[in-house]
């Protein structure tokens, strides 16, 4: 009995020393000293962001009325960034106009020094550098609204003929069978759509006139809230269609007048280089004939 309650003893002693101590003096595995690594930087970059995030959010709110910010041109950047749908402020972009002007001054005024007539013609990318960061959100939007525009006629003509067969269609079906075939910014406005249809079809109808106002979008969305309060507007529908064809063929008419253009513009380099190299080829001819006979 002694024997056995000396074991027991000794066998908790071991199991103590392999709990408590051992483990301070193992070394560390590889794997384990991987994933403490990427913890770390992990923590480091979160620590970054938080720093950033509080700089943006209360430094820059703190700054609006001297970053001349008010609360017109505020709305007109949160419309930019929401259509967009960017982690940004207003804020931000009157601080990146600032800095852009200010940077083109200083480029000016160095300028100024060395050549006056380059500096003054620099002192017209301080303007530019205010309006860079609004028109490039507005020349994002206007490409994302012309992508759109190019795949909507597709996506309607599905849908239009799925509603045709059957008045018993779900739009999230509709939706899913076009998104392998839409582009990227088809691809996410429809995503958001199908997000927002687990709310409603009618919610995600209204979200999307909201996020897309063009004209063809709005109608759309008009004609399929109609036609959810239990309206036959077939004939409206058709009338779309129809609209949405004739954009179609505009379209292709105008990228068939671009590749012409473009065609054009490569027959007319082609000509010139042509025409180049007879000059050349022909003044070495008589060159070498002037040579010969002198």
């Amino acid at each position: 009995m002694e024997y056995i309650a000396k074991l027991a003893s000794l066998g908790a002693i071991i199991y103590l020393v392999f709990s408590f101590v051992y483990p301070v003096f193992k070394p560390m595995p590889g794997r384990r000293k991987k994933r403490s690594r990427e913890f770390l930087v992990k923590a480091k970059e979160q620590k970054n962001k938080e720093k950033y995030l509080y700089f943006k959010d209360i430094v820059l709110r703190k700054l609006s009325g001297k970053l001349l910010l008010n609360e017109v041109r505020r709305e007109q950047y949160n419309s930019l960034i929401n259509r967009l749908d960017l982690r940004i402020t207003p804020e931000e972009i009157r601080l990146k106009q600032i800095l852009y002007s200010l940077a083109a001054l200083v480029v000016s005024l160095i300028m100024m020094k060395l050549i006056i007539f380059l500096g003054y013609l620099c002192l017209l990318f301080v303007v530019l550098g205010w309006l860079y960061p609004a028109d490039e959100l507005e020349r994002k939007i206007e490409r994302k609204n012309k992508n759109i525009l190019k795949d909507f006629p597709s996506f309607y003509s599905m849908l239009y003929y799925q509603y045709s067969k059957s008045v018993n269609i779900y739009l999230a079906d509709v939706v899913k069978d076009f998104l392998p075939n839409a582009n990227q910014d088809m691809a996410d406005e429809l995503g958001v759509m199908l997000d927002n249809i687990e709310y409603g079809e009618e919610y995600a109808l209204k979200q999307l006139k909201k996020r897309v106002p063009l004209r063809h979008i709005i109608k759309f969305c008009d004609i399929m809230e109609t036609r959810l309060r239990g309206y036959d507007n077939t004939s409206q529908m058709a009338y779309l269609k129809n609209e949405l064809y004739e954009l179609r063929v505009v379209e292709l008419e105008e990228e068939l007048n671009r590749r012409k253009a473009k065609n054009s513009n490569v027959q007319i380099v082609l000509l010139v280089v042509l025409a180049a190299y007879i000059v050349v080829y022909y003044y070495f001819q008589v060159i070498t004939a002037i040579k010969l006979f002198g």
